[in-house]
């Protein structure tokens, strides 16, 4: 099972940035609920935590497509050497204004420059593209990578339940700064296996091979015609990848949905194990939707798939949203723990496999844009389902919480079923420098 494994962190240097890659991303489990648990202990809040988590989900929207543009464009050490540092800075600064019990506004100000530290998830991935040998290679990193990362986002909030109740309200979020810290900068200082920029230090302009939808942008292998430029105003939204890509937008707002089942999921348990006096047992429960992540991942990628990618897709998204949706039946953590890990069987492939749709259909330079826009989508689901999910549990308890963890789980399925005939029917770029190479079937 795992000699596939063994053989993509055999290749130079993966061993080394997939596991301090780890160590940097452990920032992005713990996140999440320990800004909302900082906020709701000290301030006493479920309401207000729920907001502050979604100012921090929009700055990461809004910013971190951005550092991944800045990123592909110059490389990754050039530009998060100093972007690491703003968002260190941010998370240090916002833990001693909620333990003063600041004004929330300032909370408001601080958190969206967590975002500075971009999509951290996308770097390793954009790591793994530049060096694998082959798609099915690439299949097992993105499995591998999408494994331990939901264990991430499923212990994490797990163990900053139990720091942050049992020992310290900000104990969790400083260790979040501290992985960036240490982790992130390890991971910067491995230049043998980071991407090359696209755009040189003598200002040439980055190729690509998206798709040419008003003559705009140059091929990679085919030569821009040099002569006198005529001065015109320009679209600014002309060759970018939400416009280029339409499937891309399919794929985030999906990413969207499991997002927000994930938000919603972390704050109904929390709030259900408070009714029954457990409160401190959430973490082992969510410990336990992170185990059947991590099983469910492993064994997805251990094999080659030969079936299409947008049916891969569509039957992950369903199979979460209906084993979600199953959750407030549960009259106990232990059958909701059960729940949990039948679930949680599905949540890494289906994020492996939503990796692999944008990896088919968007150009290999813009790779980290790509990935970014769908953890775009994941963190404006998780700002939805928190908000939602906070504003309806200080109505209706716990039910409130799972009651949109169900809504998100069928709409995740809805949004699938009516795009899955479309992703079938694109086709993907295979990029290779030197030479265009026509498009080849996404579902190959």
């Amino acid at each position: 099972m795992f000699a596939r494994y063994r053989e993509i962190l055999a290749l130079p240097g993966a061993a080394a940035f997939f596991w301090w890659g780890l160590v940097s991303r452990m920032q992005m489990g713990l996140t999440g609920l320990s800004t909302f648990l900082l906020v709701q202990i000290e301030y006493g809040s479920y309401a207000t935590a729920g907001a502050v988590l979604g100012v921090t989900s929009v700055g990461y929207a809004l910013i971190g497509p951005q550092i991944s543009r800045l990123v592909d464009e110059y490389g990754q050490s050039r530009v998060l050497r100093p972007a690491f540092a703003i968002a260190v800075a941010a998370r240090a600064a916002f833990i001693v204004a909620a333990l003063m019990h600041a004004p929330t506004w300032l909370l408001f100000v601080l958190v969206p420059f967590f975002a500075a530290s971009g999509s951290q998830s996308t770097l390793t991935r954009a790591r793994w593209t530049h060096i694998v040998p082959d798609k099915h290679s690439l299949n097992t990193a993105f499995s591998l990578e999408s494994s331990l990362e939901e264990i991430l986002f499923i212990a994490g909030p797990a163990l900053a339940t139990v720091l942050a109740t049992q020992v310290a309200s900000w104990l969790p979020s400083v260790i979040a700064a501290s992985t960036i810290l240490v982790g992130g900068y390890v991971f910067l200082s491995l230049r043998a296996t980071e991407p090359p920029a696209r755009r040189g230090d003598h200002g040439t302009s980055p190729l690509t091979m998206a798709p040419v939808v008003d003559g705009s942008l140059p091929r990679v292998g085919l030569e821009v015609a040099k002569g006198r430029r005529t001065r015109r105003y320009r679209n600014p939204l002309r060759g970018h990848l939400l416009v280029t890509t339409p499937a891309l937008v399919i794929t985030s707002v999906v990413f969207a949905t499991q997002g927000a089942l994930f938000a919603s999921v972390d704050a109904a348990t929390v709030a259900f194990s408070e009714e029954l006096g457990l409160k401190a047992w959430s973490g082992p429960v969510l410990a336990i939707w992170a185990l059947g992540s991590l099983v469910g991942g492993l064994a997805y990628g251990s094999r080659v798939w030969t079936g299409s990618l947008s049916s891969r897709l569509l039957w992950g998204v369903t199979a979460s949203g209906v084993g979600a949706a199953t959750f407030h039946l549960a009259p106990s953590l232990t059958v909701l723990a059960a729940l949990m890990f039948a679930t949680g069987l599905v949540i890494a492939p289906t994020m492996a496999v939503g990796d692999g749709v944008v990896h088919a259909l968007v150009p290999r330079s813009r790779v980290t844009e790509g990935m970014a826009w769908t953890r775009v989508g994941l963190d404006m689901g998780v700002a939805l389902g928190a908000s939602l999910a906070g504003a309806l549990i200080e109505r209706h308890g716990s039910q409130g919480g799972f009651a949109v963890t169900t809504a998100t789980g069928v709409a995740g399925f809805l949004m699938m079923a009516a795009s899955w005939r479309y992703l079938r029917r694109k086709r993907a770029y295979d990029e290779t420098v030197g030479r265009e190479v026509g498009p080849v079937p996404a579902d190959a």
